[in-house]
């Protein structure tokens, strides 16, 4: 009995130990299929990923470029804006001398640029008048000035013409002004 039992155990447990290594192989089996079946999985994710990447690279440097070239367009308005600007402010000045520049044309119109000089020579001869009217006027105000001449004597109030002194300068920066504010006025014209 003792060997019966003995065989029949040794017979079980050869034919458990079979199932169980059929088992093993068909789980190893199933392992490696699902571990292929990921590796597959991530390796289409990674080339997935990739391209996306590269398609993301593309289009970044697509807006760059267009950037760049909106730029560069927006630059080239802006010079083009600021040429016809400056081309204008010249013509306005000189327009009002009588020349006008278009292109490669210079037209001089006689009569305006003669008109012009005329103001200029009347604004002058009216400054010139009121300068001189001014000094006859502090000269020949001999108490403003402080000089007292009579048939016999001169007498020199040192006071009074210093303060004169100041009046008239005083008065020639003044006149000065005017001459530089009209003379700037010419210039903007």
């Amino acid at each position: 009995m003792r060997i019966l039992l003995l065989s029949f155990i040794l017979l079980l447990s050869f034919s458990g130990c079979g199932n169980n290594e059929k088992q093993i192989i068909q789980i190893e089996a199933k392992a490696k299929a699902e571990k292929e079946t990921l590796l597959a999985e991530i390796a289409a994710k990674d080339e997935a990923l990739k391209k996306a990447r590269l398609e993301a690279k593309v289009a970044q440097e697509q807006l760059l470029a267009q950037e760049q070239a909106k730029k560069e367009a927006f630059l080239k308005a802006q010079t083009k804006k600021t040429e016809a600007t400056k081309h204008t402010k010249n013509n306005d000045k000189l327009s009002k001398v009588g020349i006008n520049v278009e292109d490669n044309l210079i037209t001089i119109d006689t009569n305006k640029t003669k008109d012009f000089f005329q103001n200029i020579g009347k604004k002058l001869e009216e400054k010139l008048k009121k300068i001189t009217g001014e000094i006859e006027k502090g000269m020949l105000d001999e108490k403003d000035t402080g000089v007292q001449i009579d048939e016999s004597r001169i007498n020199i109030d040192l006071n009074k013409t210093k303060d004169f002194l100041e009046t008239w300068g005083k008065k020639m920066q003044g006149f000065v002004k005017e001459f530089d504010t009209m003379a700037k006025e010419f210039d903007t014209k």
